[in-house]
């Protein structure tokens, strides 16, 4: 019996070679139809006998070109068999009303490809452009969905016949590769010195001399530039430090191959395994000591490392000069990465001192996604510090279905959220929105992703925080709703939206800064509470911020004030051996500034609480970048994570909040200290301290509400001792604890929490209040 049968296919279909695999799919079974891409994905009609048509759909599902990912096949009709339906056709694209399909990230470069561009016979030999449908740029050069050639950067380019006919072959591993091109027809390279002046002779091999000589290159990426230098000279890094104003920061690695990292970084088959997936991120890799100059990653024992994500990146490597290379953002400290050509030559001559350009234009920036490996229960989890190239705008998959909102995050690692049905849809990392450049940055991002998704928000949500650029921004100029989100509470509804959690939950939320709703600065806080609302069940005793804002970049003021809070006016009479750091009319301004309130405000930050122990430590005083002094602090530890016996601290009740006590952990910590306990030892004790602490009050919080699931989120626990841990003794309790593994737990992955909460927000009938 036969039958022709219609499908829609979900997920990323576009792109990745999809429809050639279907075709020869098809054929494969004896099958007759069509395949065609169109706005909400793919569809296709198969006709055959039953049996062939479940064998087709079952390899379909098992076995997808590799950048596919299916999310859904849906059987959309079943007719008798066509007589007039004979082989089987690729259909051109059709533009449907709505978007629905799932725009492809950016993908490294395939072995195929890799192989061609070395072969000498090969038309393609050192083409650094290279692509086909199973590798290659996607969506920083996509400008229009369904996603064919017209609608990306690459439009200008008119193919060569052997592309052409290439692009044409249903059998052709570049059968509708729209980045397809050669030398003979794409873009090309481009050499300039930092006056602008473009110099004559190779590029690659200009390139390569400069970086062997101690030049700061400025490299054009798939989705922005790159400020590259060689990561052996030491004297190449420092220069790169001080023109890019990056004090103490490390900066991030390229090495060519696994086997050139174990040279340099300890590396498991995991984190191996994640280097050289199509998304090619950085990954933090324990450093081997004394291979690489200091200077690389000052006082951290980890180092940000990715394999070539590009042919151009492999081109480099094949100079044997060059084994290892700073591959750093190409940005003044704080401002959005550079993505075109004209910005980079005008904006980046007070650092870079030759420019390595190319002609295929970058419609969306798309900075390089980093993770790091934690260990839990012997299980090994990959978690993001900032989610972008490979992995970008792919969604995140909700367990209901949400309306459709745009999130704008908070101030710190902004990224975007906006939603449709069940997916929400994730920005790439945008920084930082401080400044005019950043914030412009991120309304340009909204507007792209809005236009590429085919989305009409019906709401915005912002922070709650009322000097957010963001807040003011949208508060002031919107034409639909704009609803508020507490910050923490927007960091547990994201851990719970990616765990599909929709029923109450305790949720432990540690981080630097949050605005709370009593006006003070939060960010050591035990909620009970779902995507509705929370309730504020304990939190990190308050302390003082002596200074008020001074007190984030200076870690010693917070050791100070803690130190008052602990001993009282006894604490300016202990062992001078404490305060050698400070001069004396600092420790006397301070310690008044600390007994007087002046200038100050209190906070029950948990990641400020973290710089005040790291500057009693003596580790470090004074940050440079965000999370430096608890960095430092944890860079301590050994990497195993055995823990050790806590310090003392109490648990008290207070107007029915439970409140971690630090003043015991200070008096503690200041006795080890002054009877000459390592500090490597001191802070590993401390870390199991807030480990054990955090349980015991979820476990309190647990028996009082008979809630079990824990949600685990916030900037501070992107530290793996303390995440590792604290999971494992929740689970040793019996509590199920969850965290962040597909967004990250810090500012980066707050918008998909915004986005659930202004949903609820709308929808009263979200979830179980």
């Amino acid at each position: 019996m036969k039958q022709m049968q219609t499908f829609r296919v979900n997920g990323v279909v576009q792109g990745v070679g999809f429809r050639p695999f279907v075709h020869k799919l098809a054929l494969k079974h004896d099958l007759n139809g069509w395949v065609i891409n169109d706005s909400q994905g793919v569809r296709l009609g198969v006709q055959g006998t039953l049996g062939a048509l479940d064998s087709f759909i079952s390899e379909l599902k098992l076995n997808p070109p590799p950048l596919a990912l299916i999310t859904e096949i849906i059987l959309e009709d079943i007719s008798a068999p066509d007589p007039a339906c004979e082989g089987f056709v690729v259909l051109a694209s059709d533009n449907k009303d709505e978007v629905r399909t799932i725009v492809p990230p950016d993908s490294y470069v395939c072995d195929e490809c890799l192989q061609e561009m070395r072969d000498i016979h090969n038309r393609r030999y050192q083409y650094p452009f290279i692509n086909c449908t199973n590798c290659g740029p996607r969506y920083s050069l996509i400008k229009g969905m369904p996603y064919d050639r017209p609608q990306t950067s690459m439009a200008e380019f008119n193919m060569c016949g052997p592309c052409l006919n290439e692009y044409q072959d249903i059998n052709d591993r570049r059968y509708h590769a729209q980045p397809n091109a050669c030398p003979n027809c794409g873009p090309a390279l481009s050499y300039f010195d930092h006056q602008g002046n473009q110099l004559t002779g190779n590029p690659l091999t200009l390139t390569r001399d400069h970086l062997a000589q101690g030049k700061i290159l400025a490299i054009k990426s798939v989705g922005g530039f790159h400020l590259a230098v060689d990561a052996h000279n030491p004297e190449a890094v420092e220069r790169l430090r001080r023109r890019k104003k990056r004090d103490s920061k490390a900066f991030a690695l390229m090495v060519q191959n696994p086997e050139s990292i174990a040279q340099i970084a300890e590396i498991n088959e995991v984190e191996e395994n994640l280097l050289t997936s199509p998304q090619s991120p950085i990954v933090l890799l324990k450093a081997k000591k004394g291979r690489l100059p200091d200077n690389i990653a000052p006082n951290n024992p980890n180092l940000g490392i990715m394999l070539p994500s590009a042919p151009l990146h492999h081109l480099l490597f094949d100079d044997q000069r060059l084994e290892v290379l700073v591959m750093t953002s190409a940005n003044t400290s704080g401002e959005p990465t550079i993505y075109q050509n004209e910005k980079a030559l005008t904006e980046l001559t007070h650092i870079a001192d030759y420019f390595l350009l190319n002609d295929r234009d970058i419609v969306t920036r798309n900075d390089d996604s980093l993770l790091y490996l934690s260990n839990s229960h012997g299980h090994h989890i990959a978690s993001f510090i900032r989610r972008s190239r490979g992995y970008a705008p792919f969604p995140i998959n909700v367990k209901s279905e949400v309306k459709s909102i745009l999130a704008v995050g908070a101030e710190l690692k902004t990224t975007l959220a906006l939603s449709k049905e069940r997916d929400v849809y994730l920005s790439q990392h945008i920084g930082d929105v401080k400044n005019e450049q950043t914030f412009d940055s991120l309304l340009e991002c909204s507007n792209k992703m809005q236009q590429l998704l085919d989305i009409r928000p019906e709401a915005i949500a912002v922070d709650l925080h009322p000097n957010f650029i963001t807040h003011q921004y949208f508060k002031r100029n919107a034409t639909i709703p704009v609803i508020t989100v507490q910050h923490h509470h927007a960091h547990m509804a994201s851990c719970m939206a990616e765990n599909q959690l929709d029923t109450p939950v305790i949720g432990a939320i540690f981080d630097g800064t949050g605005y709370g709703t009593d006006g003070t600065i939060w960010g050591g806080e035990f909620f009970l509470g779902d995507y509705h609302a929370f309730e504020r069940k304990g939190h990190l005793m308050p302390f003082s911020l002596i200074g008020g804002d001074k007190a984030v970049k200076e870690p010693k003021r917070v050791a100070i004030a803690l130190l008052y809070q602990a001993f009282g006016n006894e604490a300016k009479d202990l062992p001078e051996s404490l305060f050698s750091h400070l001069s004396a009319d600092e420790k006397n301004v301070f310690f008044t500034m600390a007994e007087r309130q002046i200038n100050s405000f209190t906070t029950t930050s948990m990641g400020r609480f973290f710089d005040g122990v790291s500057s009693l430590l003596k580790v470090c005083h004074q940050i440079s970048y965000e999370a430096q002094a608890a960095i430092e602090l944890e860079a301590l530890l050994e990497k195993d994570l055995h823990p050790e016996t806590p310090l003392n601290y109490d648990i008290i009740e207070q107007d029915g909040l439970l409140i971690l006590d630090h003043r015991p952990i200070i008096r503690h910590l200041v006795d080890l200290i002054l009877s000459g306990t390592s500090a490597a030892l001191i802070s590993r004790r401390f870390h199991c301290t807030i480990a054990e602490a955090t349980v015991a009050i979820c476990h309190q919080i647990a028996q009082a509400s008979k809630i079990e699931d824990v949600v685990l989120s916030g900037g501070v626990f992107m530290n793996e001792f303390l995440l590792s841990n604290t999971i494992a003794s929740l689970s040793d309790t019996g509590l199920k604890p969850y965290n962040q593994t597909l967004v990250p737990a810090n500012d980066g992955g707050i918008a998909l929490g915004q986005l659930m909460i202004a949903n609820a927000t709308l929808n009263p009938d979200v979830g179980e209040k």
